[in-house]
């Protein structure tokens, strides 16, 4: 393992910050990371914020910095590539001190995929992978929060982005060799896009995998019982088993309950809870035992049957001769939900490409659909 080779430049003024961003906002690309902490909150509480543009390793300090409007302006320029890896928790952290999410995204886990790395590969793996340098865990679990933080807390972080930037050349060179920028970048958006979605309250219900078996009144339950549960969570800043757990909130929707005392039967459902928020849960399943029938959502599909299931198997070893052929995860040449929207589409009767999912067109429209047509 190698120590870094370019400076840490400690950041806890915003001036300072201000001077490195109209630096950066020149620049066409930056690795980036963080540190957070999050134990009972519903939000990470962010710690830190790591910047390399090449030349040095920055550690942005959130605790002291005042004003990140312009951090947040390099993360919004569409000239500037933000790099990061495996970046879903960084996201949120973004969200929450910026108030923005990265225009212009290079999540380094998407395009390890499309280089053939494998698919979900960890940073540890990959740095090791295409740097042949073993990443040190000994802070890992460490306090973020703490000032000062120690030397070893303040190389760890560092190392992060300065090796985040080594990779990425190798890895930009070996896209632009294959001609795969495009793919990464479409990628890249969705992996924004099902963040805002998953983000909105309104698909809070999306959490719970056996919904499909609900009716039409208990999935609008479990619709606004999740939903409040969200809302409640972030209002308090707990984590969401603290207001109810997801066990019991099924429960409440399959059961739709009128009053406490049916309430009391629900599994793992505390006095505390029960006492803090009976009443209003039962006003939310009384106010959708009243809505009209026409208003209520449609049920979910269902799961793919057996012989569905046997076809998607099929679909996928298709698919994994292709992803040997291209080097490329085949995870990512078409998802379950992909292949699950296939098999409702063939039972609907449906034909040519109304078959395939609204998304899949441009290189998967190429060299995938192909592949896949002859199954259907």
């Amino acid at each position: 393992m190698s120590d870094c080779t370019q400076p840490i430049v400690w950041v806890a003024d915003s001036r300072q910050l201000q001077a490195l961003c109209e630096h950066w906002l020149t620049l066409p690309w930056l690795a980036m990371d963080t540190e957070f902490m999050r134990t009972d909150t519903f939000y990470p509480v962010p710690a830190l914020i790591q910047v390399n543009d090449g030349d040095a390793n920055y550690l942005l300090d959130p605790r002291s910095i005042g004003d990140f409007a312009p951090l947040a302006k390099v993360m919004v320029s569409p000239s500037v590539q933000k790099v990061l890896h495996a970046c879903s928790e960084d996201l949120e952290v973004f969200q929450i001190l910026l108030q923005c999410l990265p225009v212009n995204l290079l999540d380094t886990q998407v395009a390890a995929a499309f280089c053939g790395y494998g698919y979900s590969v960890g940073y540890a793996n990959l740095v090791n992978a295409v740097l042949q340098i073993q990443l040190p865990k000994d802070e890992t679990r460490s306090n973020w929060l703490q000032r000062p933080l120690t030397e070893a807390q303040q190389r760890y972080a560092a190392l992060d982005v300065e090796y985040l930037h080594r990779l990425t050349v190798i890895l930009k060179a070996h896209l632009h060799e294959l001609q795969r920028e495009s793919w990464v970048a479409d990628e890249c958006d969705l992996l924004i896009n099902n963040f805002l979605e998953s983000q909105k309250l309104s698909n809070a219900s999306q959490r719970f995998r056996g919904a499909w078996r609900l009716n039409q009144w208990q999935l609008a339950a479990l619709m606004e019982l999740a939903a409040w549960r969200d809302q409640t969570a972030q209002n308090r800043n707990v984590v969401r088993g603290h207001v109810v757990r997801d066990k019991s909130l099924f429960a409440i929707a399959e059961l739709l309950p009128s009053d406490i005392s049916q309430l009391r039967k629900i599994p793992e459902l505390g006095d505390k809870s029960l006492r803090r928020y009976g009443e209003h849960i039962i006003d939310i399943v009384t106010a959708v035992r009243a809505m009209p029938e026409d208003t209520l959502p449609a049920r979910l599909p269902r799961p793919p049957s057996s012989a569905q299931q046997t076809r998607i198997n099929t679909m996928r070893d298709a698919l994994v001769e292709l992803s040997a052929e291209l080097k490329v995860a085949p995870e990512y040449l078409a998802h379950r939900r992909d292949f699950e929207f296939m098999m409702r589409a063939l039972q609907e009767g449906r034909s040519g490409d109304q078959l395939f999912p609204p998304g899949f067109n441009g290189w998967r429209a190429e060299l995938v659909k192909p592949r896949l047509q002859k199954f259907l």
